[in-house]
């Protein structure tokens, strides 16, 4: 007789899905999501580890950890400045939407009395 399954409907997070709580799961999220770029960027560009660390100004044995997934080695920081390296803007795209945040926010809230912005 075949087992029954049972299937649970996903958060869209595995992370939050497998028990880590909300902040965790989104810094696990995003570090896996950039991990996943840089390894693409890598062996797209066919890159050895050697060739990899060079470009993006890391120890091979860096390159090493993030090819083979090794997530509690890396912050978002880390990660985010190798992408930078490796020519994605990230903190100018970053900027930029900033900035038009911040421009559509300040009009929307222009009729009110009081308004504040926080960075």
């Amino acid at each position: 007789m075949a087992k029954k399954i049972d299937f649970v409907k996903s958060s869209g997070n595995l992370y939050k899905d497998a028990g880590f709580n909300d902040a965790e799961a989104k810094s696990l999220k995003l570090r896996s999501h950039l991990m996943s770029l840089l390894v693409k960027y890598i062996q797209h560009e066919c890159f050895t580890q050697k060739e990899a660390a060079e470009r993006l100004n890391v120890t091979q044995p860096r390159i090493s950890n993030l090819m083979r997934g090794k997530i509690d080695l890396f912050s978002a920081d880390m990660l985010l400045e190798m992408l930078e390296r490796a020519g994605f803007p990230i903190f100018k795209k970053i900027e930029q939407d900033t900035r038009i945040f911040l421009k559509t926010f300040h009009h929307s809230s222009s009729h009110q009395k009081h308004h504040h912005i926080y960075l």
